[in-house]
């Protein structure tokens, strides 16, 4: 009933601020309910692990002992492997979910960067940086004798409908010759893509259209110095760089709407034969105050940023796995001093410490494994919760479901180890 109600959970629609902002509060529900309803699951679970050692246990005394432990649980090893459950599950579901948004990025990468060289203004560290390149500059580097096929992009925070979010405009042409978009919700024409006809269309980001709860073919308004222009959207791609949504125009019509020639970027094709790392040195020497980046150095400082961000992630994974082996611990050294006269009593029949640590090595990886086995089948419902609830509703971002199979499986195998050594 928990694991039914955690799934109707996923399709309560998020909690919407003035300002834009949401919270997933059905995601987070849901992941509540999950972690419940896997909990009762490992406990009626853990009475199905003496069946693994049904054969092992026919001869030596330890598995014996172990089994008939595990066969008829004590109050202490129920809760036990429940709350086991927690730390494999919270943690394998965090890995599938930066597992699936490095997948994501990797894709968007190869699919959005295809230029040879992108510039910018020094200093320029986000989308809605305010740091410019003069017309005069950006026009000497289009007309560089090594330069192809040039994107000048502008960009501009702008409110629409009372929420802020970014204006970028660019050649739309160039667009549709040379770039992906990765789009959610293909253009169904080509009209957004001719400069002649698109100055009534835009193309929005999908967080654009989450944050605003907007999709193709509806109208936005947009206020410009030269008056509020209706705009309709044409499609809708995804993008990871700006969670606050994007509306894309045609360069022409942001230059006669807002009288703004500044650009914001240079996308840069550099002509066939030439180096693009030795147009890049002229292209430096000219302008000093640029920053120019190739698309294998773009690409990996991309990369670079994404790993630093989610690098606090390893940190948290060892914290679960700290949690689970430390509670399980406190669990074993718990039922161990119940059965302190048990174990007196083993001794006195002839068996060995040695003997005697085994049975209780079986017993913890007996515990670990009803809660290990059932916490990485929960772990896939909160990744899948993670990846298509919360982040969907919070960031808007649609991510490509990716399972981490090999550190899933390390995981596991290091808490069934540290698990039998606890008990041992």
């Amino acid at each position: 009933m928990l694991v039914v109600l955690a799934f109707a959970a996923t399709y309560i629609p998020p909690l919407r601020f003035a300002d834009g902002g949401r919270i997933a509060a059905g995601g987070y529900l849901a992941a509540l309910l999950a972690l419940l309803g896997g909990g009762l699951d490992s406990a009626a679970a853990l009475r199905q692990i003496p069946r693994l050692f049904a054969r092992a246990s026919r001869r030596p005394a330890p598995p014996r002992i172990a089994r008939g432990h595990l066969r008829t649980p004590s109050r202490r090893p129920r809760p036990a492997a429940p709350g086991l459950l927690c730390a494999p599950a919270l943690t394998a579901g965090m890995a599938i979910m930066i597992s699936s948004f490095d997948s994501t990025m990797r894709r968007w990468i190869d699919l959005s960067f295809m230029a040879d060289l992108y510039i910018s203004s020094d200093g320029a560290q986000s989308a809605s940086t305010q740091n410019r390149i003069p017309p005069s500059t950006w026009q000497e580097i289009v007309q560089h004798p090594d330069a192809g096929p040039a994107n000048v992009i502008q960009s501009l925070p702008v409110q629409v409908e009372g929420k802020l979010t970014l204006l970028a405009a660019g050649d739309m042409a160039f667009v549709q010759a040379h770039q992906d978009m990765n789009w959610v919700e293909p253009v169904e024409d080509g009209a957004i893509f001719d400069a002649s006809r698109n100055a009534g269309l835009c193309l929005v980001s999908e967080a654009f259209t989450e944050r605003f709860e907007k999709r193709r073919g509806d109208s936005l308004t947009l206020p410009t110095p030269a008056g509020a222009q209706q705009l309709r959207i044409a499609g809708v791609f995804a993008d990871y760089g700006n969670d606050r949504g994007t509306v894309i125009i045609d360069r022409t019509h942001f230059v006669r709407w807002f009288d703004d020639s500044m650009a914001a970027s240079v996308i840069l094709f550099v002509k066939p034969g030439s180096d693009p790392s030795a147009v890049r040195a002229s292209l430096l020497k000219a302008h000093p105050g640029l920053s120019i980046f190739t698309n294998a150095s773009l690409r990996s400082e991309i990369l670079r940023v994404f790993q630093q961000t989610f690098v606090i992630t390893w940190a948290l994974e060892i914290i679960g796995l700290i949690v689970a082996v430390a509670g399980l611990g406190l669990s074993l050294a718990s039922m161990l001093v119940e059965r302190r006269h048990e174990l007196s009593t083993l001794r006195s029949i002839g068996m060995t410490h040695r003997e005697i640590a085994r049975a209780s090595a079986i017993e913890g990886a007996g515990i670990a494994l009803g809660g290990v086995l059932p916490g990485l089948i929960v772990s896939l419902g909160l990744g899948w919760i993670l990846i298509r609830v919360i982040n969907k509703q919070t960031f808007g971002w649609t991510l490509r479901f990716a399972l981490p199979w090999w550190q899933m499986a390390v995981f596991a195998l290091l808490i069934l180890s540290c698990a039998a050594l606890t008990g041992w």
